[in-house]
């Protein structure tokens, strides 16, 4: 994951971020939603054995004074100005309150998700100054710094949620393989005719100015004894398929397979939402793929799910509506690998491979999505 360089109070986009917030939190990105920080020092220990009540200073060295820090993801949920105040402050507690605990039930039944390590729900403030207008005259300009005040002074804060920080990457770009295509053509200066520059001048003019400009590959051209060399590059993302990422594919199954096994909703499954704690680093074709080829027979991958904000429990697993919310969490990541990841049908064979052996209820499950995928169709074809 990238990280951005950490911007001041004043730099950063949307609302101030929490009161705690310091210099050596990062922003690794922001939605319309929530932000997610990386705070670097959340938990601090000292490892001292050696020393104790009685020890003098030259007990206090370097090598037996050991500080240990422990990093951490803050989710915040920071208030939204196009809601009324007691709407917006009731919605973000209720889907903070709604994620703890969701996280905190698929911990309970073995599912591999962030650890909960703190969270931090402040009640919105509301404090009116009723004394704007200093002096009995000018009633119009004291009424108007009243009002003025007391909207500085509504105070909402946002709800903090402090998580494990998962160290791998995303299911996504474990999938995705960026290829380059270099293209090379030669032009020498003494064969180009004058005329040809000012023919296509005459054609720019001709175009419409309303027209939109067409996106070009990156031209790179450099001029060796009157001849002209254009290289145009093109970059392409492929989807590996390769025994690590049908492996990750079936234990991504599996573990979804869990989570509605404790009758949790995911409700936003993607390829991004989807981390790997201990990803396999042999790219495909690659000389060290054939090397680690033993590795990769031994490797079990660790999936982990995150950003349960649209999360929900269903709670009686006798209805179909349960069954139907399960199927649809399918459906959803289905997609998510059709539109990202070309060519992915093979891996999505395998989610629902692994999904069979990992959920109880697989068949009914598997029931649901084929009329949810009906409907899908009937979607794509009518509008």
């Amino acid at each position: 994951i990238m990280l951005a360089s950490s911007p001041s109070p004043t730099s950063i986009a949307g609302p101030p971020p929490p009161p705690y917030y310091n210099s050596s939190w990062s922003l690794i990105s922001q939605g319309a939603e929530a932000r997610v920080w990386l705070v670097p020092n959340y938990i601090q220990h000292n490892t001292n054995r050696g020393a104790n009540a009685n020890s003098t200073e030259n007990d206090h060295d370097s090598s037996k004074n050991k500080s240990i820090t422990t990093s951490a993801i803050c989710k915040e949920r920071f208030p939204k100005t196009y809601r009324h105040p007691t709407l917006d402050d009731t919605l973000t507690r209720s889907r903070t309150r709604a994620e703890c605990r969701s996280l905190a039930r698929c911990l309970k039944h073995g599912v591999s998700v962030p650890l909960v390590l703190g969270v931090d729900l402040r009640k919105a403030g509301n404090i009116t100054n009723n004394g704007g207008g200093s002096g009995g005259g000018g009633g119009g300009e004291g009424k108007e710094k009243e009002m003025s005040n007391s909207r500085t002074q509504n105070r909402r804060d946002s709800a903090c949620l402090f998580l494990e920080h998962v160290q791998g990457c995303t299911l996504r770009s474990f999938l995705n393989v960026t290829a380059t295509n270099t293209n090379t053509n030669t032009n020498s200066n003494s064969t180009t005719p004058k005329s040809e520059g000012k023919k296509g001048k005459a054609d720019e003019k001709g175009k419409d100015e309303n027209e939109p400009v067409a996106k070009k590959a990156k031209i790179e051209s450099c001029e060796i004894d009157g001849v002209i060399s254009d290289t145009i590059s093109f970059s392409k993302i492929t989807t590996r398929i390769d025994e690590c990422t049908k492996k990750a594919a079936y234990t991504t199954g599996v573990t979804i397979g869990k989570m509605h096994n404790a009758n949790i909703i995911h409700g936003d499954l993607t390829t991004s939402n989807i981390l790997i704690r201990n990803p396999q680093d042999a790219p495909p074709g690659s000389a060290s793929s054939t090397s680690t080829s033993s590795s990769t027979s031994q490797w079990n991958p660790d999936m982990v799910l995150i950003d349960f904000g649209l999360s929900s429990t269903s709670r009686n697993t006798k209805k179909m509506s349960s069954h139907e919310e399960r199927a649809v969490d399918l459906h959803v990541l289905e997609r998510a690998f059709v539109t990202t990841h070309a060519n992915s049908d093979v891996l999505v064979d395998e989610v629902m491979r692994g999904y069979k052996a990992g959920c109880q209820a697989s068949d009914s499950v598997f029931v649901r999505l084929a009329q949810v995928r009906m409907r899908g169709r009937k979607r794509e074809c009518f509008g």
